[in-house]
């Protein structure tokens, strides 16, 4: 009768973390993109609207450096994740009903956060409701559905945006957010079980404590470096790729960022399924290190040629990058944070820092594009890449316990 609950309950954690990676993919990464849209139709000039984009940018920085110290010494994980839902939706709202720059700027920032902390939150939970053991393959199905709901909704939001107008996709993703509410009410009360840590572990005194103990370590400052340094150099090849097509009359600019999208999302569902699946089998760097040295590759390929069979396969390595490193993140940072309780702390740490490293990306990528052009740019990048892939490699040792074989 214990087992039949616990069956039960194991179920009911795993349909609502399955529903709400699906689901929530769309208001993590692809808000600002709608946004975008919805504020171009209106007449904005491109300074308003990069401020506006960056309101979120820097939400989303602040809630994962917080929102990962907070989920270390919080247990009330479903509020959380209500919380985040509900902001989405308010936010989503004020933005699509008040057009104007302030309170876009502020529904953005809050909608930034929001959308930043469901990732950590959802990883906390998993942790609890899979256990330790089953924690990184129940993190490889959550990205496999993430994906699969990034290049679902993002199709999806494609045609409301064609039928109704610019504003349909924001009140789509409101949507998706008041509709993810349902799903945190499904979760067991495992999903709240408390971390075990003392206040006194918890006060910023001791985390700052923590975390310089924890950045002394060797393979935890070589690591965020290399996640880092990887967001910079990958974080602008896709929004190049696409304004070069753009700008060489190749195809139509939304065509083009559909195909990259999708194509990319299809493959990274089973990439990050399979290596999430795995990864307690086998050892971290070596697959870590192909998932970095293909990003100089696909720069290499947008220099070579332009036509739409390389464009296809340049997304379909971003997909098999991205859906290893992505799940290997996890697996590495647990690794590193094992018996020091601070492990959804320096999730929120990376997560940040990677957030950092895509908006430098697309800074410094816009501005190497208008002084030198799109080759030199992409030779920049990838040779960034490159050398991101020599630190790994040479700097990071293998993380996966003896006890994992």
């Amino acid at each position: 009768m214990i087992e039949n609950r616990a069956q039960s309950r194991h179920r009911k954690d795993d349909f609502s973390l399955d529903g709400l990676s699906f689901l929530l993919a769309d208001v993590q990464d692809n808000l600002g993109n709608f946004l975008t849209a919805f504020l171009t139709i209106q007449s904005w000039p491109s300074s308003r609207i990069g401020a506006a984009i960056a309101a979120g940018g820097l939400g989303a920085v602040l809630a994962r450096f917080i929102g990962g110290w907070a989920l270390d010494i919080i247990a009330c994980r479903r509020l959380m994740l209500a919380v985040c839902c509900a902001v989405t939706v308010v936010s989503v709202a004020m933005m699509a009903w008040v057009p104007l720059f302030y309170p876009i700027v502020v529904a953005h920032f809050l909608a930034g956060g929001a959308g930043a902390l469901f990732t950590p939150i959802l990883a906390a939970i998993s942790h609890h409701t899979a256990g330790a053991r089953g924690y990184i393959e129940r993190m490889g199905r959550n990205e496999s559905f993430n994906h699969l709901g990034n290049a679902s909704s993002g199709f999806l939001m494609s045609l409301l945006g064609r039928m109704m107008g610019p504003v349909a996709p924001l009140w789509g993703v409101g949507g998706l957010a008041a509709v993810s509410l349902v799903l945190v009410g499904g979760f067991s009360a495992q999903a709240d079980e408390p971390s075990g840590q003392s206040r006194e572990a918890a006060s910023m005194r001791e985390t700052l404590r923590a975390i310089c103990t924890l950045l002394s370590e060797p393979r935890l400052a070589v690591f965020l470096a290399t996640y880092l340094l990887f967001n910079v150099a990958n974080g602008a090849v896709v929004p190049l790729m696409i304004e070069r097509y753009a700008f060489a009359h190749l195809g139509d600019p939304a065509v083009v960022t559909a195909i990259c999208i999708v194509v990319a999302q299809i493959t990274m569902a089973p990439v990050a399924f399979f290596v999430g699946n795995k990864a307690m089998q086998w050892p971290r760097k070596p697959l870590f290190i192909l998932a970095l040295a293909l990003q100089p590759v696909r720069d290499s390929l947008v220099i070579l040629s332009t036509g739409w069979p390389i464009l296809t396969l340049i997304q379909v390595l971003d997909g098999l990058s991205s859906g290893i490193i992505l799940v290997l993140f996890y697996a590495i940072l647990s690794d590193i944070a094992s018996g020091s309780g601070r492990r959804n702390l320096l999730i929120g740490l990376g997560l940040a820092l990677g957030t950092i490293g895509a908006l430098v990306s697309n800074l410094a990528g816009g501005a190497l594009a208008s002084g030198y052009g799109f080759n030199a740019t992409f030779i920049i990048l990838g040779l960034t890449g490159a050398a991101v892939t020599c630190l790994f490699a040479f700097g990071m040792p293998e993380t996966r316990p003896a006890a994992s074989n």
